[in-house]
């Protein structure tokens, strides 16, 4: 077996399934996903990531978006730094938004390579998605970029409760001396999740994100 023939029998089992009758978290229910991750690895392992073609990308990226739920081979890349920098940067001009996220998540902790993991997230914190938006920019405060602060301050201006949320996390992580300007406009603004947050960070509790 293949990824490509593993992902064809994922597609085949998802295209089966009534979209309007999903549950939430439909793709856990999937029964071969020891199979389907199994031949994933199988990739990474096997073939460098300037050999992948253009269907080992989108099988990787397809296969990462399904696994949302267990982020599990997402966080097998996390000691596979090559393949998650190449996979990454390849995932910007993706559709996979729920791969784009966790890619995102695992950029944000390469330390190791944290000037190329920048470039990658400074590009994703701008994707049209929200979510990826916002992840990118929690991985941009947790490797305490030098473009977090502004970013944050960006994201406050949306006007979204949780990319104002993600903004005062970040915010929090990297010791801004704006931070507590922020949670006293974040009170004021009174959205329930958004006041919660900021009441834990005046308190010096862990946030919500």
């Amino acid at each position: 077996m293949t990824l490509r023939n593993e992902v064809g029998k994922f597609r085949a089992w998802a295209e089966a399934l009534p979209r309007a009758t999903r549950p939430a978290e439909w793709e856990c229910d999937y029964s071969d996903w020891a199979d389907l991750r199994a031949e994933a690895i199988a990739l990474l392992n096997a073939t460098p990531a300037d050999h992948w073609s253009r269907d080992d990308v989108a099988d990787l990226l397809y296969a990462i978006a399904r696994d949302n739920e267990s982020e599990y081979l997402a966080g097998q890349l996390a000691s596979r730094i090559d393949a998650l920098l190449a996979l990454a940067a390849m995932s910007v001009a993706a559709i996979e938004n729920d791969a784009k996220w966790q890619l995102a998540h695992q950029l944000g902790k390469a330390n190791s390579h944290q000037v190329e993991a920048e470039a990658i997230l400074l590009q994703l914190v701008d994707d049209k998605n929200e979510y990826v938006s916002r992840r990118s920019l929690l991985a941009l405060g947790v490797m305490k970029s030098g473009k977090a602060e502004a970013l944050a301050e960006r994201a406050w201006t949306s006007g979204q409760e949780y990319q104002r949320m993600a903004a005062l996390s970040v915010l929090h992580g990297i010791g801004s001396a704006k931070l507590a300007d922020y949670i006293e406009r974040a009170v004021a603004d009174g959205r329930q999740h958004l006041a919660h947050t900021a009441r834990c960070l005046r308190q010096r509790c862990p946030p919500e994100t």
